[in-house]
C-alpha cells in the first residue's frame, strides 16, 4: 500500500512539473533582437534602426505587452562581419530564445544571416541589405522591410533615365555584394536601353578618396551619376564630385538625410536624389518622427522607421498567431499584410520574403525646416520629387 502511495505522489509531482514546464514554454515573453552594425561603415544606419526598435518595444510594453507578456529587447553588434553575425545570431536563438532578429544593413552580413535564419527557422529582417542574392526561392525566414532587391531599385532608375532621355550614365559602386548587385542590374536594365551607354567604376567599401574614380567618369561626361552602389561613400562622392566641377544629379543609396547633410555639406542641396520607403509628407510620419527626435535627438529616417516597423510587425504576427513561436510568426508575416501609417507601402510578401507592394519615393534635400518638431534646427528638409509605379517583386534564379 505504501508503495502505491509513493508512486502516486511521484506521479503527481511529475505531472505538476510537466504542467509548469509546458506553461512556462507557452508563456515565454516575446524576445526581439537587434542584429546589425553599431560599429564600422554602416554604424549610422544601425544606431538609428536600433533606436527605432527600442521606441516600438517601449510603446508595446506601455500598452501591456504582447499576449499579456512583456516584450524583451536584446542587442548585438555584427561589427559588419558575417562570421560575427552568425555567432551572435546562434547565441540569440539558442541561449536567449528570441522570436525574431532584425535591422541587418550590410548585404555581406545579410547573406550569412539569411542562411542561418533558414537553418535555425527563426525570422530575420533586412532593413537595408538589398543584394539580389540574399533571398532564394526556398527562403521562408528572411524578409525585407525597406530596401528592395537591387534589380527592383534599378528598374525605377532605368524608368527615370528613359523618361529624361539620358544617353550616358555613370555608375560608381563599392566592391561588395550590394555594389555588384547594382552593377549587374545597371548593366541589364540601364545599359540595355536603346541609345544608352554606361560606364562603371568600382571602389573599395572603405574608400575615402573617390577622385580617381570620378575623374574617369568625368571624362565620360555622364548626364546622370548613379552612386546607389556605394552607400558608405555617398556623402564624400557628392562633395568631391562638386569639387571637380561635376554638376550632374546623383542618385544615392538610401542614406540618412541627416548623415548626408553632415558629411556632404553644401554640395548635397538640390543635386542629390535618393530613395525613401517612408512617406515623410504624412501626418502619421511626422507624429512618430517628433517622438523619435524627442527621445534620441536624431531624424526618424528610413532605418529608424524600418526598425520600428520590424518590432510592430513581429508583435502583430504573434498576436494573430496567439504564439511567440518563431515559426508561427514567420508564417503569419509571410501570409499576412501589415499596414503602418506613415510608411510608404504596406508590408506583404512573396513566399521567399520579397516585398510585394513596394513603391519607392524619390526625394531631394533642400534648405528649410520641417514643422512639428520633426528635426528642430536642422536647416534642411526632404522634398518629395516623385513616386515609382508598383515594383514587380524580384524572382530569385534559384
Amino acid at each position: 500500500m505504501r508503495g502505491r502511495q509513493v508512486a502516486a505522489v511521484c506521479a503527481l509531482v511529475l505531472a505538476v512539473g510537466l504542467a509548469a514546464s509546458l506553461g512556462g514554454a507557452q508563456a515565454r515573453p516575446l524576445k526581439v533582437a537587434f542584429l546589425s552594425s553599431l560599429s564600422g561603415p554602416f554604424a549610422f544606419w544601425g544606431v538609428n534602426a536600433r533606436d527605432g526598435m527600442r521606441m516600438a518595444v517601449a510603446e508595446l510594453n506601455e500598452a501591456g505587452g504582447v499576449l499579456g507578456r512583456p516584450v524583451e529587447f536584446l542587442e548585438r553588434d555584427d561589427r559588419n562581419n558575417p562570421a560575427e553575425a552568425i555567432s551572435a545570431f546562434r547565441f540569440l536563438v539558442e541561449r536567449e530564445g528570441i522570436s525574431a532578429a532584425g535591422a541587418v544593413i550590410s548585404s555581406d552580413v545579410a547573406l550569412a544571416a539569411s542562411r542561418e535564419a533558414e537553418t535555425l527557422r527563426v525570422p530575420v529582417f533586412l532593413t537595408m541589405a538589398g543584394s539580389h542574392a540574399i533571398l532564394r526561392k526556398t527562403s521562408r525566414f528572411t524578409f525585407r522591410t525597406c530596401l528592395v532587391a537591387a534589380p527592383m531599385y534599378v528598374q525605377a532608375i532605368a524608368a527615370m533615365v528613359q523618361h529624361a532621355k539620358y544617353a550616358r550614365v555613370g555608375n560608381l559602386i563599392a566592391d561588395y555584394a550590394w555594389g555588384h548587385s547594382i552593377r549587374e542590374a545597371v548593366e541589364r536594365y540601364v545599359a540595355g536601353l536603346p541609345g544608352v551607354r554606361v560606364q562603371t567604376e568600382v571602389a573599395p567599401v572603405t574608400a575615402a578618396d573617390f577622385t580617381p574614380f570620378l575623374r574617369r567618369l568625368q571624362a565620360f561626361d555622364p548626364q546622370l551619376l548613379v552612386i546607389a552602389g556605394h552607400p558608405p561613400g555617398n556623402p564624400v562622392i557628392v562633395r568631391q564630385a562638386a569639387e571637380l566641377g561635376m554638376r550632374q544629379q546623383l542618385i544615392g543609396s538610401v542614406l540618412p538625410p541627416e548623415l548626408m547633410v553632415q558629411r556632404g555639406g553644401e554640395a548635397v542641396f538640390s543635386r542629390f536624389l535618393d530613395y525613401s520607403c517612408v512617406d515623410f509628407t504624412s501626418p502619421a510620419f511626422r507624429q512618430l518622427a517628433a517622438k523619435y527626435y524627442s527621445l534620441y535627438k536624431r531624424y526618424f529616417d528610413n532605418s529608424a522607421f524600418s526598425g520600428y516597423v520590424i518590432v510592430k510587425m513581429v508583435a502583430d504576427a504573434a498576436k494573430k498567431a496567439g504564439s511567440t513561436d518563431p515559426r508561427a510568426i514567420a508564417e503569419g508575416i509571410r501570409k499576412g499584410r501589415f499596414v503602418q501609417p506613415g510608411f510608404a507601402f504596406p508590408h506583404s510578401y512573396t513566399e521567399w520574403g520579397e516585398l510585394k507592394e513596394a513603391r519607392i519615393v524619390f526625394f531631394t534635400i533642400e534648405r528649410g525646416e520641417v514643422p512639428g518638431g520633426v528635426c528642430p534646427g536642422c536647416g534642411w528638409a526632404q522634398k518629395y520629387q516623385f513616386r515609382s509605379t508598383l515594383l514587380q517583386p524580384y524572382v530569385p534564379a534559384e
